[in-house]
Order: C-alpha cells, then sequence, then structure tokens
C-alpha cells in the first residue's frame, strides 16, 4: 500500500511539473518577439523613420526584434528577399515596379516621400544642363531610386541619355557617388541636399534642386513578398505601427537632438551641422501618413516602360497594399500620434 501512494504522488508530482513546463513553454512563446531582418540601400537622411524605430526601442516595443541590414544596390535587396534571408526591405517605387514586372510578387506597403528630393550636382566646368551631353552620370545601380531621380532629373533639364549620349554609370551609394564625383570618375550625378550642400561650397554647380520642383515620385518605403505579407499579418502590423511611431517621434520638436544624433551616428557625419541639414531636408520630404503616391508610381512607370515594356502594362494599384496603413488610420492611431506632434 505504502508504495502504491507513494507512486501515486510521484505520478501527480510529475502531472504537475509537466503543467508548469508546459504554461512556462505557452508564456514564452506569447511573450517572444518576432524577429525579422530589413534592408536598405540607401544611406540618406529619409531613412531615418527605419534608424528611429530602431534606436529608440520602438520596433521592440511593438514586439518585433529588428536586424537592419545595409545591402548593395536594390537588385541585391531583391535577391535578399526572394532567398528570405530579408523579410522587408526598404526601397523605393522604381524597384518595386521592375520586380513585379519581371514576376516578383512584391507589395509596397509603405512610402515615406512621394517626390524627387535629389540635387543634380556638376562637377566645376559644367555649369548648364546641355553641357551634360556626351557626360557620365553617375547612379547607386540601375532600376534604383537614384536612378530613376536621376532619370526624372535629366528630363526635367530637358535631357534624355539616348538621344544626347549620356553615360549612365553605376558607382554605389551617395557618399560613394560624392567620391566619384571629386575623383573625376563622373561628371555628375544626383544626391541629397546633406551632400550637395558641401560640393557647392567647393565649386560644384547644383543645376537643378529637384525638391523644388515637386516631380511626383516614390522615394523609399517599405516592401515585402505578398507570401509574407499573407502568412505574417501581424508582423507587418507591427512593423509598420513601429515605423509610422518613428515618423511622429522625428515631427515631434523636442525630439530634434535626438533625431539629429541619430542621423549623424548612422551615416557617420562629423560636423554637427550637416546632420542638422540632413534633419530639416527630412522634415520637408518625409510623409506624414506614408501612403504610396499612385501619381509617382504612374510616374516611375512612364520611364521605367522605355526601357522595360512590361511595366507598361502593369496597374500600379496591384504594386501596393495600403490596408494596413488603412486600419491604423481608420483605428485613429495614426491621427493620436500626429495630434501629439502639433503636427498638420
Amino acid at each position: 500500500m505504502k508504495g502504491r501512494a507513494a507512486g501515486a504522488r510521484l505520478w501527480r508530482a510529475l502531472r504537475v511539473l509537466s503543467l508548469v513546463a508546459l504554461l512556462v513553454a505557452v508564456v514564452s512563446s506569447v511573450g517572444a518577439a518576432e524577429r525579422v531582418s530589413i534592408g536598405h540601400a540607401a544611406m540618406q537622411p529619409r531613412v531615418a523613420p527605419l534608424w528611429v524605430a530602431a534606436d529608440r526601442g520602438l520596433f521592440a516595443q511593438e514586439g518585433v526584434e529588428v536586424t537592419i541590414v545595409l545591402i548593395n544596390g536594390a537588385p541585391t535587396l531583391l535577391a535578399s528577399l526572394t532567398a528570405r534571408e530579408l523579410q522587408f526591405g526598404y526601397t523605393g517605387g522604381s524597384t518595386v515596379l521592375a520586380a513585379f514586372a519581371g514576376g516578383l510578387p512584391v507589395k509596397m506597403l509603405a512610402a515615406f516621400t512621394n517626390k524627387v528630393s535629389f540635387d543634380f550636382v556638376a562637377r566645376p566646368g559644367i555649369t548648364r544642363p546641355e553641357e551634360l551631353r556626351g557626360k557620365r552620370v553617375g547612379v547607386q545601380s540601375i532600376g534604383g531610386p537614384l536612378w530613376m531621380g536621376a532619370m526624372l532629373g535629366l528630363e526635367y533639364l530637358g535631357l534624355e541619355p539616348v538621344r544626347d549620349k549620356i553615360h549612365i554609370q553605376v558607382v554605389g551609394a551617395q557618399p560613394q557617388l560624392v567620391q566619384a564625383l571629386q575623383a573625376g570618375a563622373i561628371d555628375a550625378t544626383v544626391v541629397d541636399g546633406i551632400f550637395s550642400r558641401p560640393l557647392k561650397a567647393q565649386g560644384y554647380a547644383i543645376l537643378a534642386e529637384l525638391p523644388t520642383a515637386n516631380i511626383p515620385f516614390v522615394g523609399e518605403g517599405v516592401v515585402a513578398l505578398k507570401s509574407t505579407v499573407e502568412q505574417n499579418p501581424q508582423v507587418v502590423e507591427r512593423v509598420l505601427r513601429a515605423l509610422v511611431r518613428a515618423v511622429a517621434f522625428i515631427q515631434q520638436p523636442g525630439n530634434r537632438e535626438a533625431v539629429i544624433q541619430i542621423l549623424a551616428r548612422r551615416l557617420r557625419i562629423e560636423d554637427p551641422r550637416r546632420a542638422e541639414d540632413g534633419y530639416r531636408d527630412m522634415l520637408q520630404m518625409i510623409e506624414r501618413k506614408p501612403y504610396p503616391s499612385l501619381e509617382g508610381l504612374r510616374n516611375v512607370q512612364r520611364l521605367l516602360a522605355r526601357q522595360n515594356p512590361k511595366v507598361a502594362a502593369l496597374q500600379v494599384e496591384d504594386v501596393v497594399d495600403t490596408r494596413f496603413l488603412r486600419k491604423l488610420d481608420e483605428s485613429g492611431f495614426t491621427d493620436g500620434l500626429l495630434g501629439t506632434t502639433g503636427a498638420r
């Protein structure tokens, strides 16, 4: 009898331990942060929503553990998305349209800039747009946001690469483009104001300040494979919530110094005045509600179609998925955040 009673007590103890272990496992799985990787190729101030969301812990607060990966160009970023090495990309509308036309089921979930934001800069000795004929224009990658900015910039200046024998040369991100321009490896390029102002002070010509031209465009935004969106809608919403919160943080005047410090560190800028310039430029361009501009996508589509006829057949509405942003908007989440910043 004693042996039987002892066995029963042991059995009950084992059952209790099993239940406790199961409960711990369930609680841990509920509380565990989702791990995702987000890639970006641009190195300029408009990546600020991504950096702020990471550095201020906004992703973590939304239950997402994010790794930010710097990618060498839009084609590599798309390849990494396809290989599932990245769950999200932070890139432009031209990248998304070209990928979609090529059969990659990618969706644009948000866009933080909806007009061309670059300055068109030329080396000393070139002071007029027509002097770019037969010259070399540097970009980061063919089909990427900088390339599209250069194409739209040339069009704005009345130039056409084929007709005017302008050579489009792949160099790298904006810091590398500046170095190539200074070294004489290229004759002109498009860069953000944070890079163009020091060049202007050194005697380089600003052929066009494209932000003042209000050219419709879709710059950096959030993209993901359609399968990622369908299989992980909660993760998508958490990522977008964090980024919308980052936009509100950026626009809060009291956070100015914190944002400038993040820009200086991420862009490796030692001169605080340059970081402050980048901050001001970014505030002028960033969308409070980051819906991708259909007009901007159609403008991008128009130029892409000259090189890739498949792009012309696309309906740009099929490329975007704004249901997550609409949900945040309709719930009052976005307006509530913007109301705390004094933003209009």
